[in-house]
């Protein structure tokens, strides 16, 4: 009969309908291995890649704002007392308003015309807007004292750098609880200001929010 003879060819084991055979199963892995090569491959090819000059897990620099000069960051600390490195009615206000964060840092940049100018930024949070802005209208005023920045605090430093106690290039600004501070002076002439020490400094106090919180 038609119907039991294809049914008992299909039992056997040399049936072409519905068993697969080893080299069928060898053909179906080797078709999978392909696959997975191709598919690596293409996730290769098409990957998203790391901004030029970055690497995929670098984060040092995340965050940094950019200026219109090449600030290189030399000296720094985190004091934990405002009050303790600061001079005058500066200091009396501290004793009674004390700050939350300190931060102090000296840069050097070269202008376009091969001066080297130091710059000290200092960073202070204050515990409140209010307190903040008390603070830096203080500090822009004069015989009220000042936060002492580290060349002024007597810090040793790895070559000779200029004095930073004659207010050349002030500048400072409050965001917030931030206030900060700077103030510029030329290598090799601590004894000269002119409008790019301010232009340098104003620069300058962009870096304070990253100071505060990338103080090390």
């Amino acid at each position: 009969m038609p119907n039991s003879a294809v049914g008992g060819g299909s039992s056997g084991s040399g049936g072409g309908g519905g068993g697969i055979t080893p080299l069928g199963w060898a053909k179906r892995a080797l078709l999978l291995c392909a696959v997975s090569v191709v598919s690596g491959l293409l996730w290769v090819m098409i990957k998203p890649s790391a901004p030029p000059g970055t690497s995929e897990d670098s984060t040092q620099d995340a965050g940094k704002p950019q200026t219109a000069y090449d600030f290189e960051r030399q000296l720094n600390d985190e004091p934990d007392n405002c009050a303790e490195h600061s001079t005058g009615k500066i200091a009396d206000f501290f004793a009674d308003n004390p700050c939350e964060h300190l931060t102090r840092a000296l840069y050097t940049t070269q202008l376009d015309n091969g001066e080297r100018v130091l710059t000290s930024v200092v960073t202070v949070r204050m515990p409140d807007a209010e307190s903040a802005e008390r603070l830096e209208r203080m500090a822009t005023r004069n015989a009220t004292g000042n936060i002492e920045d580290l060349v002024t605090a007597g810090r040793d430093m790895p070559e000779k750098y200029p004095s930073l106690s004659h207010d050349y290039g002030y500048d400072s600004l409050q965001r917030q609880r931030l206030v900060v501070i700077g103030e510029s002076s030329y290598f090799g002439r601590s004894d000269s200001d002119d409008g790019r020490l301010k232009s340098v400094t104003t620069e300058a106090l962009k870096l304070g929010g990253y100071q505060d919180k990338n103080p090390g």
